[in-house]
């Protein structure tokens, strides 16, 4: 481009220096000259900006695939975690439900209560999302509308399920804490105490309200954001 620039400036230059030519015919090779280098800087300007913008959406193309993917496997994570919440639930209701007689019979026949562990961390992935955003390529993403529900999904919803899954992780230490305080006494007491059974029951309600916020928060956005992508890669 610059050598096209230079070779019709020096056109309009020699154009200048004709003394065989008259000032009309000069001024007329000169506006053609000055045609031609802006309709070339136009031209290249815009082929760039095309080449650029291609460029760019290839990119959305490849990081929302990449996306699909990781939100399939969200959904596998979240039954996942479901499932899990509900299993320890049921069991940690059948520990509070146990009577003294029960627990008597129980420890008489030399056997133990079994109390359920697992405790929940980062489930869901956010690894392809993090570096398009922090490449500051987000804005790459033409559709408004599937942009923002990108945004609130990994802004939102994935940060609050994170949230809720380390307090139940928390309050379940608060357990294995009054555990270690009752070392010394008979296994039995500490399964018919208040304080112990109270917050045995906290750690139901916490487990209830997480499958709360992933089957009526974080799955439908991300079921609904699978069938924009789709859309969107389907165009």
């Amino acid at each position: 481009m610059q050598e096209e620039i230079t070779k019709h400036s020096n056109k309009i230059y020699k154009a200048v220096k004709k003394s065989e030519h008259t000032f009309g015919e000069k001024v007329k090779e000169i506006i053609i000259e000055i045609f031609i280098i802006v309709f070339a800087v136009t031209l290249s300007i815009s082929l760039h900006g095309w080449s650029e913008h291609r460029h760019q959406q290839k990119e959305v193309t490849e990081f929302l695939a990449n996306l699909k993917n990781d939100l399939k496997s969200d959904l596998e994570s979240i039954d996942r975690e479901v499932d899990a919440y509900q299993k320890t639930n049921k069991s940690y209701e059948k520990i509070l439900a146990l009577t003294t007689s029960q627990l008597d019979s129980i420890y008489n026949s030399k056997s133990k209560v079994n109390f359920p562990i697992h405790s929940h961390g980062q489930t869901l992935s956010v690894g392809n999302y993090e570096g398009f955003k922090s490449s500051g390529k987000i804005g790459y993403i033409e559709d408004e509308k599937l942009k923002q529900k990108i945004l609130n999904y990994y802004q939102i919803y994935v940060p609050a399920a994170t949230e809720v899954d380390k307090m139940y992780t928390d309050f379940l230490f608060k357990c294995f804490d009054k555990t270690i305080e009752n070392a010394d006494k008979p296994e039995k007491e500490l399964y018919s105490n208040p304080k112990y059974k109270k917050t045995v029951e906290y750690l139901v309600m916490l487990g209830k309200n997480n499958i709360r916020v992933y089957n009526e928060n974080t799955k439908p956005l991300a079921v609904e954001l699978i069938k924009e992508i789709d859309k969107a890669l389907n165009k």
